[in-house]
């Protein structure tokens, strides 16, 4: 049981183009390829470019070659679109065998995002069809969702674009942005980009030497009853003294008048952590990320917990990514006996332009103790 329910997080993956490992290619600020200045979702076309020229593997292309219109909005339809309308989208298909057991086929993504910029104006939104593992991001529907993960407007303080204030359904500056969302630290933070977007204020600045973003939450206003909804802040700050290497620490603390499943008692919850992302090598990328977590329940009381991973990606041939991930948990309020382990192993292969392969097998020893082992193979067409 416990397998399946991992299963359905992790095969809702939402904004999966977040990919930390871009820094063995020198790229140490997300700004450059994502509207987004934090990562993921909507690409500009110099990240379309650059996706294409050294993400996926080339096979016999020179190194020279145009990386158009392969890159563009479906392979160059609409090649004739303004270059300040970015659009994209996203198409996954899985196979599940949780327990090692049963197997079984489905789609489990459609998204398609959109955005736009304009002198220092910019927008994105994000629309796609979800399931009840996605309410958190419904517009309409019940047990087929039509759902938003995200929808904002910016205004760039400066010309460069490195001061850029937003307003909408973002996702929270926290930690490491990656593509394993239902990663214990990604889950326990609730800053995974699936569907724990929330609404409010953010400003962030991207230049070569420092990335940082400041969220003020007012609540996800996708989500009812209102006292539901988390209201706080959420930050981090990362320092990339050299191309090869970055680090960082992030911030988040929120309060909800009532919590899941407890109406009438409020919540306070605590995350503060650090992360580092370096590249010894051009073929290797080395990520980890700890964090101090608290939770204070009104009446109830509260308790500490920690949770973190380290994850290791070699590259041996472009496009080819062999990935060994470690991550544990030790819920708020558990006992020292009550630490939870998880391993990862998995091989994702970007095979061809707007495409890629992944297939994970991952063993967890879960917080009530009980062990699960699945395996999860996809394949991601992104448009």
């Amino acid at each position: 049981m416990k397998a399946g329910v991992l299963l359905i997080a992790l095969l809702s993956a939402g904004d999966a183009l977040a990919y930390g490992f871009m820094l063995k290619h020198d790229y140490t600020s997300c700004a450059q390829c994502h509207l987004d200045p934090s990562g993921g979702s909507v690409l500009t076309p110099y990240g379309r470019a650059q996706g294409e020229l050294i993400l996926r593997t080339r096979y016999a292309e020179r190194p020279d070659d145009d990386p158009f219109p392969k890159a563009g909005w479906l392979f160059g339809l609409l090649s004739m679109a303004p270059e300040d309308l970015m659009l994209g989208g996203d198409v996954r298909l899985a196979v599940s065998a949780p327990g090692l057991a049963r197997v079984r086929a489905f789609p489990m993504q459609a998204d398609v995002v959109a955005g736009a910029r304009s002198g220092k104006f910019s927008a994105s939104v994000s629309v796609g069809v979800g399931s009840q593992a996605t309410a958190a991001a419904s517009l309409a529907g019940d047990e087929v969702r039509v759902i938003s993960r995200h929808h904002w407007v910016g205004y760039a303080v400066d010309e460069d674009q490195t001061v850029l204030v937003r307003f909408g359904r973002l996702a929270l500056p926290f930690g490491l942005r990656v593509p394993e969302h239902a990663l214990w630290a990604r889950e326990a933070t609730r800053t995974d980009t699936n569907t724990s977007q929330q609404h409010g204020l953010a400003v962030s600045v991207s230049t070569e030497l420092v990335r940082l973003e400041v969220m003020g939450i007012l609540g996800n206003l996708q989500l009812t009853p209102a006292p539901y909804r988390e209201r706080g802040y959420s930050a981090f700050v990362e320092l990339s003294p050299k191309p090869w290497l970055a680090f960082g620490v992030s911030s988040a603390l929120t309060h909800a008048a009532w919590e899941q499943g407890r109406p009438g008692f409020g919540l306070f919850r605590h995350a503060h952590g650090a992360f580092a992302r370096v590249s010894p090598v051009r073929a290797v990328m080395v990520s980890a990320e700890a964090d101090l977590l608290h939770v204070s329940r009104e009446k109830l009381g509260g308790g500490f917990g920690t949770t973190g991973f380290l994850q290791l990606d070699v590259e041996p041939l472009q496009g080819l990514h062999l990935i060994a991930t470690g991550e544990w948990l030790r819920a708020t309020g558990q006992t020292a006996d009550g630490l939870s382990l998880g391993g990862w192993g998995g091989v994702q292969w970007f095979f061809a332009p707007h495409a890629d392969l992944r297939v994970d097998v991952f063993v967890r020893r879960e917080p009530d103790g009980a062990p699960t082992t699945s395996l999860l193979g996809q394949v991601h067409f992104f448009l």
